[in-house]
């Protein structure tokens, strides 16, 4: 059976990794899918080195699952993080440190130890050490992926859609309670009962299932989410947390928004909304309102006015432009209408397009 399971496991997580960014290509579908593939690959290594005796052959591939355990529970952080609060900062990937840091010490030490086999690895110390330092990182990201959620539990009673990241949060607390089975096995077990006793064997067998199972688990509620709420892989986060009155890295989306004025020139197009802003900075329409408000203290349609005035008074202005209408420039401007266009431009100006335009003819003349 245990056999079985691994095969489906692999095949099951890679189907549903190659599955996700088909849906849709986005940044939480990357990390969703990349978290299926590492699920994959860690289960076809643990296959071949329980039941294909690849532990003795490659011993030193021994060290790779312990890699993917550093590496899965960092990804399921970001991705529920992603999901929660809508966005990663740059403190957040620092977490991919300790893994990458992990990575190097593991496959670096395998790498150059000549002697480094199953017997000396497999219980060892360092073992042991690995594992422990493995179940308090797992601990650390799960407490704090709860915590996260629990912030959200006004909003999560209302929709049962967020049932979504709090299973993710259950299993990575699941993955702390395997890595915590496979410390005592060796702590407690491999120390008191010899290779190929009866107690050890049973043991051993039954912390295999134990992982899989649980391994599975996972996939079978993955595609039951997938198939009732498809908006899971819209690449948006699931629900607007309360705390978006601060977006940590809005920083970021106003460089994004900058760059979409001055270089796209976006705000020239005379059917822009607040929708629509937000779909070209690839971000939810209460983020972009959020980084307006904190960031800039202007609302959507004040930022875009501003921005269009200042088109306006170029246009005015130049030499180039001088035979255009009032209603040509007001177009070109980015407003739909002449009379929207005069109200914004005294609003903003104190005069009217035709007195700004004067009194810069005015003072070009005596310069």
């Amino acid at each position: 059976m245990a056999v079985v399971l691994f095969i489906w496991g692999c095949v099951q997580s890679l189907i549903v990794g190659i599955f996700i960014p088909i849906v849709k290509m986005a940044r939480n579908n990357y990390i969703l899918s990349l978290i299926f593939f590492v699920t994959s690959l860690n289960i076809l290594i643990q296959y071949l080195l329980r039941y294909q005796d690849w532990k003795f052959k490659f011993p030193k591939l021994l060290v790779v699952p312990d890699f993917w355990d550093f590496l899965l529970p960092t990804l399921l952080f970001l991705y529920i993080k992603a999901v929660v609060e809508g966005n990663i900062n740059a403190t957040d990937k620092k977490f991919l440190f300790v893994p990458a840091i992990a990575g190097l010490f593991l496959v670096g030490g395998a790498l150059i130890n000549s002697s480094f086999s199953f017997g000396t690895y497999i219980g060892s110390l360092l073992h042991k050490i690995v594992l422990g330092t493995i179940l308090l990182w797992k601990l650390f990201l799960f407490l704090k992926a709860w915590n996260m959620i629990q912030k959200q539990k006004d909003f999560i009673k209302k929709k049962a859609i967020v049932w979504w990241p709090k299973t993710l949060a259950y299993f990575l607390g699941v993955l702390t309670y395997i890595t915590f089975v496979n410390l005592c096995y060796f702590l407690l077990i491999v120390p008191n009962f010899d290779l190929g006793t009866q107690v050890r064997g049973s043991l051993q067998k039954l912390v295999e299932l134990n992982y899989i199972l649980f391994t599975c688990s996972i996939l079978f509620i993955t595609i039951f989410f997938f198939l009732k709420y498809p908006k899971i892989l819209s690449g948006l986060p699931i629900f607007r947390s309360k705390s978006t009155s601060k977006v940590p890295d809005g920083q970021v989306y106003v460089n994004k928004l900058n760059k979409l004025i001055q270089e796209n020139k976006i705000h020239l197009d005379t059917e822009l909304n607040e929708q629509k802003l937000a779909d070209k900075m690839e971000v939810q329409s209460y983020i972009l309102s959020t980084v307006l408000n904190d960031y800039l203290g202007k609302s959507f349609s004040s930022y875009i006015n501003e921005k269009r005035i200042e088109e306006a008074k170029r246009l005015l202005t130049s030499e180039t432009h001088k035979d255009l209408t009032i209603f040509a420039i007001a177009v070109d401007s980015g407003f739909r209408s002449e009379s929207v266009f005069y109200v914004n431009f005294k609003k903003h100006t104190g005069l009217t397009p035709k007195q700004y335009k004067n009194k810069h003819s005015e003072v070009s003349e005596k310069v």
